[in-house]
């Protein structure tokens, strides 16, 4: 269920055009716009893929 979820938003996101999310001062239409937002989001996902690391390992040391 939850990936379903998880699908269904990142699709319907997927379907709007990039002016949907711009503001004023923030260039969609850029060459870089897409690297620049890639570069933005990877410091949340690590912090992310660390976080679910170390529950894991949490969660392996309290079944032990």
């Amino acid at each position: 269920m939850k990936n379903l979820v998880l699908k269904t938003l990142v699709g319907a996101s997927l379907l709007l055009p990039a002016s949907a999310f711009a503001h004023p001062g923030h260039d969609h239409a850029s060459a870089y716009a897409d690297l620049v937002h890639l570069l933005w989001l990877a410091p949340i996902a690590l912090a992310v893929v660390l976080l679910k690391v170390g529950l894991n390992r949490a969660i392996k040391n309290n079944q032990k």
